[in-house]
């Protein structure tokens, strides 16, 4: 039994404009090891005027730091370093995964990182079994640094999910400094995607094991949506309609339940074909649809494995158009042979779909994810250190300048007009009536995001990051 473990979100500044997630990962991990405490705390940073290092006690004999995103890179190993050698202090999140040897030997006070999904593990070391014996933890013993192996990926429990007793804070809605007063929450009601699109690894954790697809209980999801208090959740699967029975089954417990929640989720365009279940949906409450069309050109759909063309896309949006579901699109800028000209069809052919709302993401490498190996073939693309994939023809500035283009494009005021009476039609606003009453700062908040001002172009034409590029899927 430990006597006082602290849980840090370790991060000082999140998203620039947008801002709204709870840290779940570490929030997990709370859940797991609070039977095992005497006191447990969960810090998130971004909340807290202190450092980690002040809620340090006599008494802590464990922190858990969860390392996710690659900024503060800095800040982040001066908290973990600020905490005292005789307390054992673990890392895990998807950072750390990746490379947990140059993390134990850059911070000799960590005793051990978690790979990959750490409930499992967490609940072994609790349960002192010794730590060679954890499969999927690196540790350290004395001077030497050892990697057991990786952990088999077990089916999603329906008993666990975060102890929202735990959380210090709210978690407002926040877009452009705009504060919504939406209360805002993250559910996981699955994990892993039975898809292979080159350009992906959300299907693989950093060691290159694939997550298939596994979905808790429908009844275990709702039971779940009924102790949230806050009114609008993001589902945070990868997938969450792979099994369109298993949405349809959670939206019949959501209405006989009576939960009144909006919901944004993750989808595949496949989602069309079961347009009895999209209609469910909408009466259960799920308000945004995150799709990933990637590409207006088929030549890189076919060498992504989408498994679908641009034929096949705009037959499924014949069914998704008119829903009153707001449909959000996500394509790749610097896709391997595709020439700016056919970056810039994007726009045309995201109005022709009839999207809603839209986002550029910028090609990155990522572990396990294939595009290295693409990379290597294509002699005239290279890959930043920062993952960025960018080529001779069209250099990471010229992309960021073509992103805001397109941005600029696509959110005319008449698209700005045409989202608000969407969010009107599938009843957004009238679930969230204070919204109407600050439209102009509303509209302005979600314009912001995409759109560069002349604050921001002077900015980026001097050379600087401009503030107004959102960050990559």
């Amino acid at each position: 039994m430990y006597q006082h473990v602290l849980c840090v979100y370790p991060y000082r500044i999140g998203l620039k404009r947008f801002k709204f997630c709870p840290p779940s990962g570490i929030e997990y991990i709370g859940t797991v090891v609070e039977p095992h405490a005497q006191d447990l705390e969960i810090l998130d940073l971004r909340k807290e005027p202190a450092r980690t290092i002040d809620y340090l006690r006599p008494e802590t004999d464990m922190v858990c730091f969860s390392i996710n995103w690659q900024r503060d890179i800095e800040f982040l190993q001066a908290e973990i370093r600020s905490v005292p050698t005789n307390i054992f202090t673990i890392l895990g999140g998807q950072q750390v995964t990746v490379d947990p040897e140059s993390w134990l030997a850059a911070l000799p006070n960590v005793n051990a990182v978690v790979r990959g999904e750490g409930e499992e593990i967490m609940e072994d070391l609790c349960r002192g079994v010794a730590l060679e014996n954890i499969a999927g933890l690196s540790f350290r013993r004395g001077t030497d640094i050892y990697h057991n192996s990786s952990r088999r990926l077990a089916p999603l429990s329906d008993r666990l999910y975060p102890n929202r007793s735990l959380r210090r804070y709210s978690y407002e809605l926040e877009i452009s400094g705009f504060k919504t007063g939406i209360e805002f929450d993250i559910l996981s009601a699955s994990r892993g995607c039975p898809f292979n699109c080159t350009f992906c690894s959300f299907n693989r954790n950093p060691w290159g094991q694939k997550r298939n697809w596994s979905g808790r209980s429908p009844e275990s999801v709702v039971e779940e949506l009924g102790l949230i208090k806050a009114s609008f959740v993001a589902f945070a699967d990868e997938l969450f309609t792979y099994d369109m029975d298993w949405v349809e089954r959670i939206c019949d417990l959501i209405l006989a339940r009576g939960i009144r929640k909006k919901y944004i989720v993750n989808a595949r365009l496949e989602i069309a074909r079961r347009p009895d279940v999209i209609r469910k949906m909408e009466q259960a409450g799920f308000a945004i649809l995150m799709l990933g069309v990637e590409s207006a050109q088929d030549k890189t759909l076919r060498s992504m494995r989408k498994g679908f063309n641009t034929a096949k896309i705009r037959e499924y949006f014949d069914v998704l158009r008119d829903r009153p579901i707001i449909l959000h699109g996500y394509f790749i800028l610097g896709n391997i042979g595709e020439s700016v000209q056919e970056m810039k069809q994007i726009v045309p052919f995201a109005r022709e779909l009839g999207l809603d709302t839209l986002n550029l993401c910028m090609l990155h490498n990522l572990p396990y994810s294939g595009i290295a190996d693409l990379v290597a073939q294509n002699p005239d693309y290279h890959i930043a250190p920062n993952g960025k994939v960018y080529s001779d023809h069209c250099s990471i500035k010229e992309l960021k300048r073509l992103r805001g283009t397109l941005f600029k494009e696509f959110y005319t005021k008449r698209q700005m007009l045409h989202i608000m009476n969407k969010a009107k039609k599938n009843g957004f606003f009238k679930f969230f009536p204070q919204l109407l009453l600050k439209m102009p700062q509303f509209a302005s908040s979600i314009q912001k995001l995409f759109v560069p001002t002349p604050e921001s172009e002077k900015i980026r034409q001097a050379g600087q990051p401009a503030p107004y590029s959102p960050s990559p899927k």
